[in-house]
């Protein structure tokens, strides 16, 4: 999407290299000003002369060991700035310009509030002019590190130069990001303003490069959580003074997470223990709700109810929102991580039996109670969910950020493409439930009545595949607060979102759990990142 823009919402256009050059649109195309320039060093970038009173100056072939004048250009940019900003020494006031020729300058630079940056400048011949052969627009002064934000300016807050004039000039530039070179090793970003910095961008070429496609969210194991425990067996007839059920068994998991089988019911004489149920309690399933197994009265014991397998964790939410701005450009949101799956539920303990009744009983000679029923088994263990995918990196040419005053114009503002987010990860298989233990058995070939069986626990449930990344923005220009002015000339040309990520074990037509595309277009407003997440 290309957009033209003649104006925008205007704030005020001031001071800085155009102090005493108060424009209005009809003046603005024709560089006429309403007032005269009250000094030398005002006026127009493209056609006030380059002094040495007036700035400092900046060339490929310089030496920072040198003063900056004319004569003797310094070689980087970010030193030229300094001497700019807090004078040349020896008594020397601050200048709060830099000249530089046209040129290739592999620097990130921060340019503090009110100082200038006047480039495209042909320098062969001590010229220095602006519109000379080879100068001007036709020949840039090129700003593109091959990492790192390029241009940074500064806010007003704490600069003691700045003074009464906040605003930074910068003019006859070309500002190139590198694919995926801001802070987050994701975005690329070319020009960003710090909180409450004034700046005007004129006849200049903003670009920034690809983002970089954010990282897949880690997949939870592939091998199984803990399985549940085996039930224990009841005690036989006639073999134990007390003839107490079977002992729980208890599966942990973690994060004290546990599933327990129920205790199996007490062998008597003339009347059987009933089982204890499973636990976690559930009384949700009828069919398989952990119930504990009756005792022997005057039928035959009960066996304990089956556990019911724990919950899935289900897939997870995608990435939603636009993402937020911060002094390192775009924060993008990820997806949410996978839910654990539920604990499997313990099956129920069995009843216990008796010794007397419409049976032989135990021989005078052994112990006199009947079998005890077994204990449940344990429940398996939840899967853990996947982890989320990352967002992709933006591309956005000038990030402003609150309390910024921006006026572009005569420039032309591109961004790349945004990178497509984070596929989610997978959840983990939850653990087996495993099965009851018998009950005991009954004494003499008769058949006395056998105790009865513990149910099985139920599966732990998978654990949920997490959400996609949020795919990045391809943004001209990025704000905070609509505080800019758009003059005639300027082109602003956004590239193509990044997709939102998939989650995880989705297809590439499922929509559930996917990551909103991100944002696009030449203007876009955004959240700070210290505001609260909606």
């Amino acid at each position: 999407m290309r957009l033209l823009l003649a104006v925008g919402t205007v704030s005020t256009v001031g001071a800085g290299g155009l102090s005493g050059c108060a424009y209005d649109e009809s003046c603005y195309d024709r560089r006429l000003c309403l007032t005269p320039p009250t000094s030398l060093c005002d006026g127009d970038p493209t056609t006030a002369p380059a002094l040495d009173e007036c700035g400092v100056f900046i060339s490929e072939q310089g030496d920072d060991s040198r003063s900056g004048t004319k004569d003797a250009p310094v070689k980087t940019l970010q030193h030229a700035i300094g001497l700019a900003a807090h004078g040349r020494g020896h008594g020397e006031e601050a200048t709060r310009r830099v000249y530089a020729c046209g040129g290739e300058f592999e620097e990130t630079i921060t340019l503090p509030s009110g100082v200038d940056l006047w480039g495209g400048r042909l320098c062969d011949g001590g010229d220095w002019s602006y519109e000379g052969s080879f100068g001007g627009p036709d020949h840039p002064t090129i700003i593109a590190p091959p990492g790192g934000i390029p241009l940074r300016v500064l806010g007003a807050e704490g600069m003691a130069l700045a003074g009464d004039d906040t605003t930074s000039v910068i003019a006859g530039v070309r500002v190139v990001a590198a694919d995926a070179s801001a802070p987050d090793g994701k975005s690329s970003i070319a020009v960003i303003l710090s909180t409450g910095a004034t700046a005007i961008v004129q006849d200049s070429v903003i670009v920034a490069s690809d983002g970089k496609d954010g990282e897949p969210g880690e997949d939870a194991d592939t091998e199984r959580a803990t399985d549940g425990v085996v039930g224990s067996n009841g005690a036989n007839a006639c073999t134990v003074d007390a003839a107490v059920g079977a002992l729980p068994v208890v599966t942990v998991c973690g994060d004290g997470i546990e599933s327990t089988g129920g205790y199996g019911g007490d062998g008597g004489l003339d009347v059987g223990g009933d089982g204890a149920p499973g636990q976690p309690a559930l009384a949700e399933d009828p069919d398989r709700d952990s119930h504990a197994g009756l005792g022997a009265d005057q039928t035959r014991c009960e066996d304990g109810g089956d556990g019911a397998d724990g919950a899935d964790g289900g897939r997870a939410d995608g990435a939603l929102g636009p993402g937020f701005l911060s002094d390192d450009g775009w924060i993008g949101v990820r997806g949410k991580d996978g839910t654990k799956g539920g604990v499997g539920y313990g099956g129920g303990g069995g009843g216990g039996s008796k010794s007397r009744g419409d049976m032989f009983a135990c021989p005078t000679s052994r112990p006199q109670n009947g079998a005890a029923g077994g204990s449940g088994g344990s429940g398996g263990c939840g899967g853990k969910g996947g982890y989320a995918g990352g967002y992709g990196g933006a591309s956005i040419g000038i990030v402003a950020l609150e309390g910024t005053d921006l006026t572009v114009g005569n420039t032309d503002v591109f961004a790349g493409k945004g990178g497509h987010g984070g596929v989610g990860g997978t959840g983990q298989p939850g653990g087996a439930g495993q099965s009851g233990a018998h009950g005991g058995l009954g004494y003499g070939p008769n058949g006395m009545w056998r105790a009865c069986n513990g149910g099985s626990g139920g599966n732990g449930g998978r654990g949920g595949d997490a959400g996609g990344g949020l795919g990045g923005a391809s943004v001209g220009i990025a704000y905070v607060v609509p505080n800019f002015a758009i003059r005639p000339g300027t082109s602003i040309v956004p590239g193509a979102p990044g997709l939102g990520g998939l989650a995880g074990n989705a297809g590439p037509e499922d929509e559930v759990g996917k990551g909103e595309n991100g944002p696009q277009g030449p203007l876009v407003a955004f959240p700070a990142a210290s505001e609260p997440i909606h």
